[in-house]
């Protein structure tokens, strides 16, 4: 007996399978890059190939997507609970079910992701989510919490094994770097009555420290340049609770060891004739020249103008993370109503300029392209040969990517820059490098100017 659907019937079930259609053909999804980094505390890891990258499809770019692709392509289970995404401040906790904190027990391994002993399972994991998030979301901060927001902590794990909530993970090169200098970072010695800037006798136009109380701290000259940065170590020689501070620069050498005199006096050593004294009038530690790690640079009143008018206080430009191994060229505070610094790499090859100075357009520039030239035949001391430009933005600002050459014959240098202009001043973060070596140094400064920010007095 033949069995006939009615025509309601036959057009519900169109209808079904036609939604079913839109549904499976309209989801989005969006490409990102996933991070496979078996660092394990090498600094060199890039260089040696111990990061690889994997392309990947995602229905939303967000923590626990990254994460759960990681899951996918490692075999591991990148498994997270609650994530919280606060601007650039992403807080990551980990499941107690995660690989990270349940570990491998008997699971079989991918080939390509075999590990032998917990460690360098763990410190794979924590680096690879730490990776992934930060180069797919442009997040400039990651903390790690597990099971419910406690503090992430992974039992005999070398050389740490405590990652407090409230300190930023950093990546396993620099715990392996500091391991014998602050020791477990997760230790019960309490940085924070050293948090501020103090001045050496109190003295606003002096050298300074900057300690941001939990265990690290930037020394800076009376000029504003960087001298050293690093962390502490609390001894409590007499275990009567007012021990010693032992500064240790970023090489593990030993810089010199401090003592409380009082909760806003320190003096340095044992003979108690060097002494810092906290400020507390809002003063931030120098100028940071080009490494960007310091203080907001300038003058903290406005500028005064050819009309008798003022403008505001200038910004600077900074690179957060900064540079190690620089030596200082150049300063000069008050560099056409803004300011000029120049530090030379480790290496020798390149000089860095960082620079902010009054915006003057006007009659004399017949277009942008006239100003710009005319900026950087100021900052570079010569005309600039074979500019080339490209418009860009950053943030709110109008900005340019310019590279340019100075010199000649076997002097050539190639410059590569950012220029910012807003209303009040024109910034220029540049670097000029000899131009044989110019296209190997290509890749950071792409990284450094990418990762620039805008820092103003206030901040």
């Amino acid at each position: 007996m033949k069995k006939y659907f009615s025509l309601k019937y036959y057009a519900f079930l169109m209808v079904l399978v036609l939604c079913l259609a839109l549904t499976a053909c309209g989801g989005k999804t969006v490409e990102v890059t996933l991070y496979a980094d078996f660092s394990n505390g090498s600094e060199t890891a890039e260089a040696d190939g111990l990061i690889q990258t994997e392309s990947a499809q995602v229905a939303e770019e967000t923590p626990a997507a990254l994460a759960e692709a990681l899951s996918d392509w490692t075999g591991l289970d990148f498994e997270v609970g609650d994530v919280a995404v606060d601007g650039k401040k992403i807080t990551v906790d980990w499941a107690a079910s995660s690989t990270l904190v349940a570990g491998l027990d008997d699971r079989e391994q991918k080939e390509e992701f075999h590990f032998y002993d917990a460690d360098s399972l763990r410190w794979f994991m924590m680096d690879s989510l730490y990776r992934t998030l930060t180069e797919n979301l442009d997040a400039e901060e990651v903390y790690y919490t597990m099971d419910g927001g406690k503090e992430l902590t992974l039992d005999g794990m070398n050389p740490v094994s405590i990652f407090p909530s409230d300190i930023a993970y950093q990546g396993s090169p620099f715990y392996f770097a500091h391991a014998d200098v602050q020791g477990d970072l997760g230790s019960d010695a309490d940085f924070s009555r050293t948090e501020g800037t103090w001045r050496l006798d109190g003295d606003p136009d002096s050298a300074s420290i900057y300690m941001d109380g939990a265990g690290g701290f930037i020394a800076y000259y009376a000029s504003g340049y960087v001298e050293a940065a690093g962390y502490l170590e609390y001894v409590d020689e007499y275990g009567d609770g007012n021990g010693r501070y032992d500064m240790y620069d970023g090489e593990l050498g030993f810089i010199n060891g401090f003592y409380f005199d009082s909760d806003t006096q320190i003096h340095m050593g044992n003979d108690g004739e060097t002494i810092y004294i906290r400020m507390d009038d809002g003063q931030t530690g120098g100028t940071g020249g080009t490494g960007g790690t310091g203080g907001t640079g300038g003058q903290s009143g406005g500028q005064e103008t050819g009309d008798d008018t003022e403008r505001p206080p200038h910004g600077v430009l900074v690179y957060g993370p900064g540079f190690t191994g620089l030596t200082p060229l150049e300063s000069d505070n008050d560099y056409h109503g803004g300011y000029y610094y120049a530090d030379r790499t480790e290496d020798g090859l390149t000089v860095i300029v960082n620079c902010g100075f009054i915006n003057d357009f006007g009659e004399q520039d017949a277009d942008l392209d006239d100003y710009i030239f005319r900026k950087l035949e100021m900052v570079c001391g010569e005309s600039p040969a074979g500019l080339d430009s490209h418009e860009s933005t950053f943030g709110s600002y109008p900005a340019y990517r310019l590279n340019w050459l100075t010199g000649g014959n076997e002097d050539f240098r190639n410059w590569d820059a950012l220029m910012v202009c807003t209303d009040n001043y024109t910034y220029l973060y540049a670097f000029h490098t000899a131009a044989d070596y110019a296209a190997e140094k290509e890749d950071l400064w792409l990284h450094v100017v990418s990762s620039l920010e805008l820092v103003f007095p206030d901040e």
